[in-house]
């Protein structure tokens, strides 16, 4: 076993280890993309919440 890391052989598409290690990047790569988009979009929810007044049922004005 080589000391340094390749990358076209531990990513490769001829072996099943390789197929295995693609499907595992992508999947993480997916997971990571959704939580960011859910962490957005509370972000936004909240900074909405935020500019609105119950009380008067209106948008605040943005300075």
């Amino acid at each position: 076993m080589s000391d340094q890391f390749s990358f076209a052989d531990n990513f490769n598409s001829r072996t099943l280890r390789g197929r295995a290690n693609v499907s595992k990047v992508t999947l993480a790569g997916l997971g990571i993309a959704y939580v960011a988009l859910k962490i957005r979009q509370a972000w936004v929810q909240r900074r909405e919440t935020k500019l609105y007044c119950k009380e008067c049922q209106k948008l605040l004005l943005r300075h």
